[in-house]
């Protein structure tokens, strides 16, 4: 297994462990924290119903972390199709640049300041 490709499982492995911090942000957190909770709610509610989603956190979260490692792993998957055989070094510190970002803007940047 290459650098590049240990690098994106572990880039991809990172993403769906931080999900395990979602349910603790308080307040409203930032706005790719609000698509992610709310998505995954959103997503469960559709499927079976409010009163469902509201009832079952363990299926809207688990919703959540599915739809927290896509959004991170499909442009993830796009800089290691791109750099992964011009330049590996390139390539890792891509994706480190990118979990980085997509990490902060989970937790840190961006706030959402008028709710949901």
């Amino acid at each position: 297994m290459t650098t590049s490709q240990r690098t994106f499982l572990g880039t991809v492995v990172a993403v769906a462990a931080s999900s395990a911090a979602l349910p603790s942000v308080t307040g409203y957190g930032t706005n790719l924290f609000q698509f992610v909770a709310l998505g995954g709610w959103a997503t469960v509610a559709a499927i079976a119903s409010d009163a469902f989603a509201d009832q079952n956190h363990i299926v809207v979260w688990s919703v959540a972390t599915l739809i927290n490692v896509v959004l991170f792993a499909v442009p993830a998957a796009v800089i290691y199709s791109l750099l992964r055989l011009r330049n590996q070094r390139a390539c890792v510190v891509a994706l480190l640049v990118w979990v980085a970002f997509y990490l902060s803007s989970l937790f840190f940047l961006f706030p959402a300041t008028d709710g949901p």
